[in-house]
């Protein structure tokens, strides 16, 4: 009854990928070292990792089950086998499934594979290997390169199809139209069509008026502006009125109607009378002399074919009048039929023409197309009648949109809509973020006072004026009492709150009013307050960290609190004779430097104080540069008893024009190290590569923060802990020319695995415990603490209070996963290179970001200056979420198979990038948001090679992190108003960027010459105009105006040159110039690697296995 009381969960919370453990997952080797340990018991795991033990167990009744700890938050326990036949007949049974699965495609190609194959067809091995493309995945990328790029311009064909071609595939340019009643005299009308025969002087000569050829426009035969049809009647060709018009005599000319001329303007019918006069009347050869003209055209005096005019008539000229009538798009004249000869031709009793010729005006001004196809009348032949007057009187054609126009009119509208709504909303949203969300959004004092914001905004604009300017630091804070402060707030006799009132931010993180609270809850104020928020409740130990601490006697616990409040002498005899008094002497005394903790009601800005790591990844950095960026986060109004500095060097490197190593000069900044840095020894831990270089090895140092007093006043100085990993490599990479170096994505993963194992409790290699020993050590709070994790490269510069406007954001709205400011540019006006970027980074932050961060889902976070929550708080219960330690985050940031070009431009050129991207995979409702008030500043190239080597990872990275979240469905918003559809957009623009900007020029070029196309002119004036407007209408920096003329000029650079090298290179997976190294060769990246990897070399523990090893030596 007891165990069935126990929760339980119907369905596992780990994604299917995490349960397959093959020669690729990043436990295998661990797993398979695990199980060639013979029958030595393993202790159970927490997080469903556990190796298969394969020994016989026995059967145990369930009162007699032994007790697990720490059973998986994640709702899996791992099967028990029966021995190792099981697993291999179960191993044997699931691999012929798969082989099932598969059928005959197994070995074949994927669809992308065998498309780049079908593309590159013409090229084969040999002529690669002539063009320098060595055999292999180099090979691939190549090919796969091509198939992109074939993508692209699929794309930019299609946008320029849709731009251009469609109109003109459904609705083709009409010919030449002149208005019906509106004919000038070049023209000469026959059956609806104008023909210019004002160059035309070939007409034959006519006996008895003109002996010569002449133009028939002018006079003698006076045809300028006339209508010529009944000159070209052949009975025999107008079969439509062979049964209609009946002959009653022998007729004196071929036709049914008077040879004459008529006045299309101004219609007087021939007279019927006149039909005896054959003179004007056209002979068949005449006529096929007319056809020729109608399909060949008329030969000007340029020699050119001018094709004959369509005669049109609008439907207001038809309405009216009361002699025209439209049948099946055709206009008729009416009156034409008086100047029929009815001695010489007879029609239908009580059809269509006699009630025409009774009264006109019942069938003028109308279509009847429809009501002569439906007449019913027995006996009644008015289709007939119609369709021999269609041949007759017809005077031109209805001017009416085709099928297809309205189709491209609709496609067009649509297209106008959609563009202008996206582009609108996006600039309105951007606004109300602007106006009423940007300034609530990590805000303090000036919240309530527009003067106020305003000199800020002043103060951060000075400050940026370069990377050595100074901002304003103000006066450092005393910490109150470690045993907390009094709470002087008057309380009222009457209640506050009630069961229904909704908790305050600060619920969230477990600092609402309870009833009792256990002791592993309660304020620590023996060991000054830090756990004012609860370590993380998974493993539902019995105390703060107790599965890191918990097998320490109480008084080991005790006195490593209390240390720090003693001076060094009685610090060192206590724990010398701490054995004496009955406890066990602490290996890993706390540092006599850890700065007490304030106790949990200290709020110096109004919010709990949350414990943050910030990251800064070095590789070939000189001391200004990371000196700078330190300083800036050392200096910062945030508490230095809950920020810790961590730098990981990322190899041995020296930057160019340096004259010691990065790793060096981070160390020499260090000062009261609890290792001297001579002493420090090298630990193992596997590395994000492939082959042998996942074997590396780190350096930790660990101890604070050492000023210089020329760049900061020493009385800004605060004690600030500071951890520094140097990725120093193995003893084989001695000779290397970059030894330890790995990548930046490697090191942002030694420390979020880490927090991933501190959180669960997984096995750490020897680095991440020398590590986690380290951060209690100098901190005094264990690693588990911390929640936040502020990321920042070594060349960035932060306000002094935005580490404390982001934190600010993290704290009150638990949904918030991570964070990002706003990164100003300090070298404004270095070059032309940098000039043209200014408003490309204020636009990106203002519309883009802001934009997105309405949805809550901001699509990149700027690794310069970013932050990103470790765990959050579920509940008031004391139980966390991990974030940035989740095992999906972790698992896939972590991936060290690359061996796709999708993969590699994800992992290798945009990882900063593909983290937001992981982050708003795994946690589509969480927020993703924009602080404007946090600001930074950085260097940006300031020669355009180095801006494009940068271009071509950050352009290539973005298009295929949109992939990525193109795929995403939780996204906020349905259709059309949704973040998945916006994100659509993106990726088209992006990619068709070199094809618009070579249309936009085209549209320019045509309006210069005076055939402007509105509404794409309309389009383009807004695209460009709207982000001026958009400055004036939130920041009022009237000045960032001028930098968007400087960077209009620039738009073929930003639009054509740069993507179009991005996608070129496709393949290159280096990253150029952006970093150079002093003797160093081009970086080629980390993915590849030879050899193989040695798990042998790699020991990983638990944090109680090590504590076990180490009392037993």
């Amino acid at each position: 009854s007891e165990n069935n009381n126990k929760p339980k969960r119907n369905k596992s919370l780990v994604r299917p990928e995490r349960e397959r453990i093959d020669e690729n997952h990043r436990q295998y080797h661990y797993r398979q070292a695990t199980i060639n340990r013979g029958s030595e018991k393993v202790s159970a795991s927490t997080t469903g990792n556990q190796p298969q033990i394969l020994e016989r167990r026995p059967t145990q009744s369930r009162s007699a089950a032994p007790i697990r700890r720490g059973r998986s938050i994640l709702g899996r326990e791992e099967r028990v086998l029966d021995d190792e036949a099981e697993e291999q007949k179960e191993h044997e049974k699931n691999q012929q499934q798969n082989q099932k699965n598969r059928g005959c495609t197994s070995g074949l190609p994927g669809p992308w594979v065998t498309y780049c194959h079908l593309i590159t067809c013409c090229v084969p091995k040999p002529m690669m290997r002539l063009m320098g493309i060595p055999d292999g995945p180099a090979q691939m990328a190549w090919r796969e390169k091509i198939g992109l790029v074939s993508c692209a311009l699929l794309v930019m064909g299609f946008v320029g199809f849709l731009t251009f071609g469609f109109t003109q595939a459904v609705c083709p340019l009409a010919p030449t139209s002149v208005r019906g009643g509106q004919i000038s005299p070049g023209y000469l009308i026959v059956n609806g069509w104008a023909y210019m025969l004002s160059d035309w002087n070939e007409h034959p000569a006519v006996p008895g008026i003109v002996n010569s050829s002449s133009n028939v426009l002018y006079s003698a035969l006076n045809g300028g502006g006339m209508d010529a049809s009944f000159l070209f009647q052949q009975p025999d060709r107008m079969t439509q009125c062979a049964t209609i018009l009946t002959p009653l005599q022998t007729a004196p000319v071929s036709g049914y109607f008077p040879c004459q001329l008529f006045n299309p303007n101004n219609t007087s019918p021939p007279d019927p009378s006149s039909f005896t006069n054959t003179t004007q009347c056209h002979s068949s050869a005449a006529i096929s002399s007319l056809n020729t003209l109608y399909t060949q055209g008329v030969l000007d005096n340029k020699g050119t074919y001018e094709k004959p005019a369509r005669v049109y008539y609008e439907w207001e000229d038809v309405n009216t009048t009361s002699h025209f009538m439209v049948y099946n798009n055709d206009v008729l004249n009416l009156m034409l039929l008086q100047s029929l000869p009815r001695d010489y031709f007879s029609f239908p009793t009580g059809g269509l023409i006699e009630a025409i010729l009774q009264d006109n005006s019942l069938f003028g001004g109308k279509d009847m197309t429809r009501h002569i196809t439906a007449y019913r009348e027995p006996g009644n032949r008015w289709q007939e009648e119609a369709e021999c007057l269609k041949a007759t009187i017809k005077v031109g054609s209805l001017n009416t949109i085709s099928i297809g126009c309205m189709a491209s009119e609709i496609v067009l509208y649509v297209s106008l809509v959609v563009i202008l709504s996206v582009i609108g909303v996006k600039f309105i949203l951007a606004v109300i973020f602007g106006w009423f969300l940007s300034w609530k959004l990590g805000n303090f004092n000036e919240g309530n006072s527009y003067a106020a914001r305003m000199k800020r905004e002043t103060e951060i604009e000075n400050w940026t004026r370069n990377i050595d300017a100074s901002a304003p630091l103000g006066k450092p804070r005393t910490l109150p009492s470690v045993y907390g402060t009094p709470n002087n707030k008057r309380k009222t006799l009457f209640p506050q709150t009630s069961r229904f009132t909704q908790p305050e931010h600060g619920s969230t993180r477990f600092a609402v009013e309870k009833g009792p609270t256990p002791s592993w809850k309660a304020p620590a104020s023996s060991s000054f307050g830090y756990q004012s928020r609860p370590s993380s409740s998974y493993i539902g130990s019995p105390n703060p960290s107790g599965r890191f601490y918990g097998d320490a006697p109480s008084s080991v616990r005790l006195s490593g609190f209390m240390s720090p409040m003693r001076p060094s002498s009685i610090y060192s005899d206590f724990y010398s004779n701490a054995s004496t008094n009955g406890g066990a002497p602490c290996p890993f005394p706390l540092s006599p430097f850890v700065a007490p903790q304030p106790s949990a009601d200290y709020m110096p800005f109004n919010f709990p104080l949350a414990h943050t790591i910030c990251l800064i990844t070095c590789y070939s950095e000189g001391e200004e540069g990371i000196r700078t960026t330190i300083d800036s986060i050392a200096t910062s109004d945030y508490p230095a008893t809950h920020k810790l500095i961590l730098v990981i060097c990322d190899g041995m490197i020296t930057g160019h024009g340096n004259s010691r190593s990065t790793p060096d000069v981070c160390v020499d900044m260090m000062r009261d190290l609890l290792v001297p840095a001579d002493e420090v020894e090298a630990r193992d831990y596997v590395a994000i590569a492939d082959g042998s270089k996942r074997n590396n090895m780190a350096k930790v140092y660990a101890g604070y923060y050492k000023y210089d007093d020329a760049t900061v006043d020493v009385g800004h100085q605060q004690r600030v802990p500071m951890i520094t990993i140097v990725k120093c490599g193995t003893p084989a990479e001695a000779g290397e020319s970059k030894p330890g170096n790995r990548g930046k994505r490697d090191s942002q993963i030694v420390l979020m695995q880490f927090l991933q194992k501190v959180m669960f409790d997984e096995r750490m290699t020897t680095m991440e415990y020398e590590f986690f020993n380290s951060i209690w050590r100098i901190t005094g709070v264990p690693a588990d603490s911390f929640e936040i994790c502020l990321m920042v490269d070594a060349d960035t510069k932060i306000y002094p209070d935005a580490l404390t406007r982001l934190i600010s954001c993290a704290v009150k709205d638990p949904e918030i996963s991570g964070l990002c400011g706003e990164t100003k540019i300090a070298n404004k006006t270095d070059s032309w290179v940098s000039m043209i970027q200014v408003f490309e980074y204020y636009i990106s932050h203002h519309q883009s970001k802001a934009f997105e961060s309405i949805f809550g889902g901001v699509t990149c976070l700027p690794g310069c200056f970013c932050m990103y929550r470790i765990k959050a708080p579920k509940g008031p219960n004391g139980y966390w979420v991990p974030v940035l330690a989740n095992p999906d985050i972790v698992e896939h940031y972590s991936e060290n198979i690359v061996d796709t070009l999708h993969k590699k431009n994800l992992l290798l050129l945009g990882e900063d990038r593909y983290l937001s991207t992981l982050m708003l995979r795994t946690f589509p409702h969480r927020k993703m948001m924009f602080v404007p008030q946090a600001v930074c500043k950085t260097v940006v190239p300031d020669t355009f090679m180095v801006l494009l080597s940068q271009r071509r990872r950050w352009i290539n990275s973005t298009i295929h992190n949109l992939m990525e979240l193109l795929f995403v469905h939780d996204l906020c918003g349905t259709f059309c108003f949704s973040m998945q559809f916006v994100i659509f957009m993106e990726l088209v623009g992006t990619v068709a960027l070199p094809a618009a900007i070579s249309f936009t020029l085209y549209l320019i070029i045509q309006a210069i010459m005076g055939s402007p196309a509105l509404i794409p002119l309309i389009l383009l004036a807004l695209v460009l105009g709207l982000p001026a407007v958009l400055i004036v209408m939130t920041s009022r920096k009237i000045v960032y105006v001028g930098w968007m003329l400087v960077y209009l000029f620039s738009i073929p650079i930003w639009n054509f040159v740069l993507p179009s090298y991005a996608y070129w290179h496709f393949d290159d997976f280096s990253w150029g110039d952006t970093r150079k190294v002093e003797g160093g060769e081009k970086d080629k990246g980390h993915a590849d690697g030879e050899g193989t990897f040695d798990s042998s070399k790699i020991s990983m523990k638990k944090w109680s296995e090590y504590e076990k090893d180490r009392r037993i030596k």
